[in-house]
Parts: C-alpha cells; sequence; structure tokens
C-alpha cells in the first residue's frame, strides 16, 4: 500500500493508454478519430497513432521515474522496511510541541488531541483557554533557546505526564535583516530558537526513544533552508542548521544508537500565516505570495505521524522544485537570488 500511494495518476494513464495503443492500435485509431471531432486539436494525433504512442510513451516514462524515485527515497528514510513501525497505541502515546500556543503548534495541538494523543505544550507564551482548559494538554513556560530552561521543563514533563514518543520542534521566530544590521543578541536567539533548540529537546526526550526503540521527532524547518537570497541570511542560516539536524539525527538513530524505528520526519512550509511572520504578511500577499494557513501545515504532519514513517514533506507540495535549488547552474541561481533580493 505505501508503494501504490505514491504511483502518479500520470503514470497509470498513460501506461494504460500506451498498453491499449500498442495491443489493440485499430480500436484506439477509431477512439481518437471520434474524439477529434469533439476536439479539433486531435485531429493531428488522429492521423498518426505511432505519434500518440510516443507521446504517451515519454509521459509513461516520467511518470514512472517520478513514481520509483519517490518510493525509493521514502524506503532509504525508513531503513529499507516496507512496512510501517508497530506498537503505537495513541491514546497512550504522549507528544511534547514546542511553541504550541500559537500558530502551526496550536493547530497542531488540537489535531493531536482529536486522535486522544496526551499533549504536552513548551512555549513563552500561555496557551489560548481552549487548549488551556483541555484535560489532556500540560503547558510548561520555557525559553527553548536556554538548555537549563528546557531541561527543566523536561523533568517536569516526564515526571508529571511521562516519557513522550512524539517530539515536535516547531518553535521558530523570524525577522529581515541584512547582514550588517543583524546584532549578535538577536543573531544567537534566532539560531537559539530555530536551531540550538532542537539538541537541546532532542537531548531530554531521545533517550527514552532510544530505550524503547520507538518514536518520531519531527523538525519544522523551511523552504529557507535550500534557498536563500539577501535580507534572510539570519533565518535561512538557522533553518538550514535545522535541517543538517536532522539529516544527522536519521542516521545516527540507525547506526550510532542502534534504534532504526526511533523516526524522524522534516517539514519545509513556504510562508505560513502565523504571528511569526505577522508583520510580513501584507506586503507577501501584495507580491502574490499564496499563504499556507497553520491548518494546512499541521494536518500534514498529522498524517506523517499517523503512518508510522519518516518522512521529508515539502509544503505545498507545487513547491518541491526549489528543494534541489542548490543542484540549479549557477548561473540561473544567481539572477533568482537577485529578483528576490531587491524585490
Amino acid at each position: 500500500m505505501v508503494l501504490w500511494r505514491h504511483a502518479p495518476a500520470s503514470a497509470l494513464l498513460s501506461g494504460s493508454l500506451l498498453l491499449a495503443t500498442t495491443c489493440a492500435p485499430n480500436v484506439m485509431q477509431q477512439v481518437v478519430e471520434a474524439l477529434s471531432k469533439a476536439v479539433p486539436p486531435l485531429s493531428l494525433v488522429s492521423a498518426k497513432i505511432s505519434l500518440l504512442r510516443t507521446a504517451l510513451g515519454g509521459v509513461f516514462v516520467v511518470g514512472a521515474l517520478r513514481w520509483a524515485h519517490r518510493v525509493l527515497s521514502e524506503l532509504a528514510r525508513n531503513s529499507w522496511n516496507f512496512r510501517p513501525t508497530t506498537n503505537w497505541d495513541w491514546p497512550n502515546e504522549i507528544a511534547v510541541i514546542t511553541g504550541g500556543s500559537s500558530g502551526i503548534g496550536k493547530s497542531l495541538a488540537e489535531k493531536l488531541l482529536e486522535k486522544g494523543i496526551r499533549v504536552a505544550v513548551i512555549d513563552v507564551q500561555q496557551l489560548p483557554k481552549p487548549l488551556k482548559d483541555h484535560p489532556r494538554v500540560h503547558f510548561y513556560k520555557c525559553d527553548v533557546s536556554d538548555g537549563a530552561s528546557v531541561s527543566a521543563a523536561a523533568e517536569a514533563i516526564r515526571d508529571e505526564v511521562g516519557s513522550p514518543s512524539i517530539l515536535v520542534n516547531n518553535a521558530g521566530i523570524a525577522s529581515h535583516h541584512n547582514i550588517l544590521a543583524c546584532d549578535e543578541a538577536y543573531l544567537r536567539k534566532i539560531f537559539g530558537v530555530n536551531c540550538f533548540a532542537n539538541w537541546f529537546t532532542t537531548r531530554e526526550f531521545l533517550p527514552s526513544m532510544i530505550q524503547a526503540n520507538k518514536g518520531h521527532v519531527v523538525t519544522v524547518a523551511s523552504l529557507a533552508s535550500f534557498f536563500c537570497f539577501g535580507g534572510i541570511a539570519d533565518y535561512a542560516g538557522s533553518k538550514a542548521a535545522a535541517r543538517a539536524f536532522h539529516e544527522a539525527l536519521g542516521t545516527e538513530l540507525r547506526h550510532r544508537y542502534k534504534a532504526p524505528n526511533v523516526l524522524t520526519t522534516i517539514v519545509h512550509p513556504h510562508y505560513v500565516r502565523t504571528p511569526c511572520i505577522g508583520k510580513y504578511i501584507e506586503g507577501l500577499e501584495r507580491h502574490g505570495f499564496h499563504l499556507l494557513e497553520p491548518e494546512d501545515v499541521a494536518d500534514k504532519i498529522v498524517a506523517q505521524l499517523m503512518s508510522r514513517r519518516s518522512g521529508e514533506l515539502i509544503l505545498p507540495e507545487s513547491e518541491i522544485m526549489l528543494s534541489s535549488f542548490r543542484a540549479w547552474p549557477t548561473w540561473i541561481q544567481e539572477p533568482i537570488r537577485d529578483i528576490f533580493t531587491k524585490s
């Protein structure tokens, strides 16, 4: 089922039509000629069925290669296991969410609660009332950029709730600064929240997951981890570091800690309508950017957790080409960076 889920519709449709044009060319000729009366451009194809066969073959090959790429990538992330991990009992699972009082974290907490999962929120902001009054939600005020603060919150969570099997490193801050305008205090803060916090929380909660060989660590990064331009070096740099953390964590779990069933997922959303970018929303929309809603991102994370598989989420999926940006020719990369920096 996991492999079939990745089969693109283009490959399935084109493959079926290719088989038909190969095994029953006369029948397909008649079908195309009939359709060409309603759709005039198809008359070019009806003149020569071999042209249709060639076009379908090209579409099928591209679709099949995409399917193979996605399947092999998923298998590689999951230690070449075809089946989901087992022993998950959602009403007895505990999820820790950093930055869970607003934005993506708040939406994620609400959706995990719907699945019966207990939630511990770590944030500097107080919980909104609906979450605050929920019996399965526990709140711990904590500055995730401060290792000592995270340690204290983690100890309280273990004592009062239990050892979590899900950790979502979601807390993040953002602001646009030119490199010379970014002071040391802010630089330490943004890397502390967006990057160092991953180390602090993982150091606290990962050992019990390794011992049980069961868990899921989710890192909320950004498409900016692949694509940087002038004015966002601080933010993009912190998210690129978070991506490096995620990549190393997955390989260490498999080879250093011998815990292949502790899963890892990284999330790369584009601009999301959260308090994190509140002052930039009007300008982004004016320039034609479509903003994701926090619920959109939370839905994808929950689906990934429920799949019991490691993964990488590019959101929206239409932006997947950006993940390969650094492999593009420099003569393409630099003009694109120039355009974004000027605008």
